[in-house]
């Protein structure tokens, strides 16, 4: 049902549609009417999302559901296996899950209060003619259209109202937060023509939630609740919730979980199907080469569960279980560092969204603007000769204290000013309604801007204090006399002098305007911010890819809408913010570089043991362990990495760019094939050689060595004739074994060790690598994590086979300044010519 366009009709009119007397108000039997047809004087609000469904909400991603998968197979294999700190993989892939998802609900549990701060806006009682009797405090709530009501200086609007009479001869709303107009706004009771005119010319129109600045009107509620302009801007604010789209970090980030998913499905199937060798065999049938006979087929369901098994651990391998951590701590160390230069990000994923921003969308009043009335000039008489002079007075606040009147020299109080400055300051300080408030520590105006200006001018200019204004300005009222002051809305002046700098300025813009632009924007590819301060600019504060709201000026309606507030209403600090986003934008590729070159190094290990059907090198225990111990700090510290000094002469990056380009892979996956070379020689080479490189002694600890062959048919040691295994040291610690076959299961713990410990040798001079690039071992429990001490000479096997990583990394830096980077510009060079032309 549309609203009745009560502006375009009589007070008379308007009183005959809604069958109310405009001195009586409605009766008791037409306001149950009014109620049943339109309901109770109050916002829609959305039910809260339940617990459980912000808990599930947290599984819902890619790599989550890969780990979940991974440990609940986990678990099923652990419960058929007896050995020690089996099913400590699984616990822990569970315990980091449930501790995301902790952290999830307590960031998402912060409920959406941009709706719910509307009501602060909203009257809590109004005066109210029904029956023929005034009601001094009828709850708003209980409104219904046809409705009498009286509104005073002070009052909050209850609902969106026609003037019906005037009570005073000047009647003016501030409605600067409802429709962006800096100045109160006069109001009067006559028809207007257009019965489809703009939000900013209805001047025979209250609104609800906007105050009254000066006078006293009667008024005819024709809209109440979800139908006032409040309610269709709380309704555009939660359309812009649903069409709210995910951040461009959030999308790189799932585009990259998704990719990665896929590629560890396909290299887990690979590694247990290149296996079957081991738990399936059969012969061919007579005269066949291919064909089996299936009375020959064996399957060893053991081995096609260890095998399983090495699948399992490659897909535990693969997943950066730590990046999830590792990416919250880099967003939140950005909103502490800007923070400290008052840009207050109440949404993580924002801080980065800022450094990809390519189109500023920003409100005038309260934005560009203070929304402050200013006296910046007085030009008075100087002395009898009648000269003009002009005085530069500075500050733009209604803080007496900001600034001063400059060109007085000596005479710079009340008591010495001259004739034609003391009338001045006399008259502005006693003609003058306004007052000046503290509202959070700061200045503020009631009344009209322009005489809160003049009264600001006043006191720097020395005027007689507030009490002595009262009581001076009470005299001539009550004479009959009135004094006031009108401003100038020149909004299209304003609007081309904005225009110059920025090139395009859209001059009486309604909410629904400014949505539909940050909409057009994005649909166009733009990464789009909007800064605003009013009730108007929440809609698209809430669409926008990152809202930046004023701290001081702006309502409460816009700061939670809002992903950030600026503390100090300047707008300059959006450009400091913009660095800071550039600038963990930055670290966080290059920490992820860091954790995936990791990632793929363990999937290159896995992937070369199984191929080469050696024993299990690395289990999934270590391998959470290197992910999350090894990888989480040092990726940590990247992000603490400060921006670049040419960071800000830089364009900015397109939202579709990629944490992965083909360069950046093949380097990934020329380091990790080496870390996969690293790990399996480190395994393979204790296993078979008693020295290394000719001067590192790796017989000390009294193994056992056998040959590449037998190493690599490990499982067929039951049936090799004589073999023998001898216990071995690692430290003060004897590794003891009863079958000599279990020296490659049980016995492997040593050379398990040497391989862990070059995968995380390896990480640490990887995270230099990736520190480069843009400009600890921890202590754990041994039976758990199946380790042992390593000697000198078994640490220089670590080291011999990990600090090759470097060399191999700054050769590829060294290709890529060369070759790569240059044909990557002169690609981007000439794609921005042929969009030019």
């Amino acid at each position: 049902q549309d609203v009745y366009p009560a502006w375009a009709h009589s007070p008379e009119d308007v009183a005959a549609h809604f069958n109310v007397d405009l001195d009586h108000g409605l009766s008791d039997e037409l306001v149950a009417k009014q109620r049943a047809l339109h309901g109770f004087n109050e916002l829609d609000h959305a039910p809260a999302t339940p617990l459980w469904k912000l808990v599930l909400q947290q599984f819902d991603d890619t790599l989550v559901k890969i780990l979940l998968l991974a440990a609940g197979i986990s678990f099923a294999l652990a419960w058929f296996d007896e050995g020690e700190g089996a099913g400590a993989g699984p616990a822990v892939i569970i315990l980091i899950l449930v501790l995301n998802a902790v952290v999830g609900v307590w960031q998402e549990g912060n409920a959406e209060s941009a709706l719910e701060a509307l009501k602060e806006m909203s009257a809590e009682t109004a005066k109210v003619f029904r029956a023929g009797h005034l009601v001094p405090d009828l709850p708003c709530r209980d409104l219904v259209p046809g409705d009498v009501v009286e509104v005073h200086t002070g009052d909050l609007v209850p609902a969106d109202v026609r003037v019906v009479r005037l009570g005073t001869a000047l009647f003016r709303v501030e409605q600067a937060a409802l429709t962006g107009e800096s100045a109160a706004v006069s109001k009067h009771a006559a028809r207007l023509a257009p019965a489809a005119c703009e939000l900013h010319a209805k001047d025979n129109v209250l609104f609800a939630g906007t105050g009254v600045a000066a006078g006293t009107c009667r008024a005819v509620v024709y809209a109440t609740g979800m139908r006032t302009e409040i309610g269709r801007i709380q309704a555009q604010i939660q359309a812009a919730a649903e069409e709210e789209g995910d951040t461009p970090l959030k999308k790189r980030l799932d585009e990259f979980g998704e990719a990665l998913a896929r590629i560890i499905l396909y290299v887990c199937v690979a590694v247990w199907l290149i296996n079957y060798r081991h738990f399936i065999s059969w012969k061919t049938l007579p005269g066949s080469a291919f064909l089996p006979d299936p009375a020959s087929v064996e399957f060893s369901l053991a081995k096609a569960t260890f095998y399983f098994k090495v699948a399992v651990a490659l897909a535990v391998a693969a997943i950066p279980e730590g990046l999830p951590a590792v990416i919250t701590t880099c967003l939140a160390l950005g909103t502490r560092k800007m923070a400290r230069r008052n840009a207050i990000v109440r949404k993580l994923p924002s801080v980065e969204t800022l450094g990809c921003t390519t189109v500023i969308c920003s409100d005038k009043t309260g934005t560009l603007t203070t929304n402050q009335m200013a006296v910046s000039h007085v030009v008075t008489l100087a002395g009898a000769g009648g000269e003009l002079r002009t005085l530069d007075v500075t500050g733009t606040s209604y803080n007496p204290a900001d600034g001063e009147v400059r060109g007085l020299g000596a005479a710079a109080s009340g008591a010495s000013l001259d004739a034609g400055l003391a009338a001045l300051a006399a008259t502005a300080a006693l003609c003058n309604g306004a007052r000046i408030a503290t509202k959070h520590g700061h200045a503020v105006a009631v009344g009209q801007s322009t005489e809160a200006a003049l009264l600001v001018l006043a006191e720097k200019l020395g005027a007689p204090d507030a009490s002595e204004r009262d009581d001076a300005a009470a005299r001539p009222a009550a004479g009959g006399w009135r004094g006031g002051a009108q401003s100038l809305r020149g909004l299209r002046r304003q609007a081309r002098v904005l225009a110059r700098p920025g090139g395009l300025c859209i001059s009486r813009a309604e909410p629904g305007h400014k949505q539909d632009v940050v909409r057009r924007l994005r649909n166009a590819g733009e990464v789009t911010a909007m800064t605003g301060d009013g009730v108007n600019d929440a809609p698209a504060l809430k669409l926008a890819d990152i809202g930046i709201a004023m701290g001081v000026t702006g309502t409460e309606v816009a700061k939670e809408a809002a992903d950030m507030v600026l503390a100090d209403d300047n707008f300059a600090t959006v450009v400091a913010a913009v660095e800071e986003g550039r600038a963990i934008f930055n670290n966080m590729k290059a920490f992820i570089r860091y954790m995936i070159s990791s990632n793929i190094g363990e999937v290159a290990s896995i992937f070369l043991s199984a191929a080469l059907g050696l024993p299990e090198g690395l289990i999934p225990v270590q391998l959470l362990w290197v992910n999350l111990v090894t990888d989480g700090p040092p990726a940590t510290a990247l992000g603490f990495n400060p921006p670049d000094p040419d960071i800000m002469s830089k364009p900015p990056r397109r939202g579709s760019d990629h944490f992965l380009t083909p360069w950046l892979l093949f380097r990934w996956v020329v380091v990790g094939c080496y870390v996969g070379f690293a790990t399996v020689g480190a395994f393979a080479t204790w296993y078979t050689s008693t020295t290394f490189l000719g001067f590192i002694d790796l017989s000390r600890d009294g193994h056992t060595p056998v040959t590449l062959a037998q190493l690599r048919d490990w499982e067929s040691c039951p049936s090799w004739p004589g073999f023998t295994a001898a216990n071995y040291t690692a430290g003060a610690r004897a590794v003891e074994f009863a079958d000599p076959c279990d020296y490659f299961t049980t016995g492997k713990a040593k050379a398990s060790t040497l391989s862990l410990s070059v995968l995380v040798a390896i990480e640490m001079f990887n995270a230099a690598n990736a520190l480069s690039e843009d400009n600890s071992l921890s202590l754990c429990p041994c039976d758990v994590f199946s380790i042992v001490p390593l000697s000198f000479q078994e640490w220089l096997l670590v080291l011999a086979y990990s600090l090759p990583v470097v060399l191999i990394d700054e050769v590829l830096k060294a290709v890529g300044r060369t070759w790569v980077n240059k044909s990557t510009a002169a690609a981007d060079r000439a794609a921005g010519k042929a969009k030019l032309e």
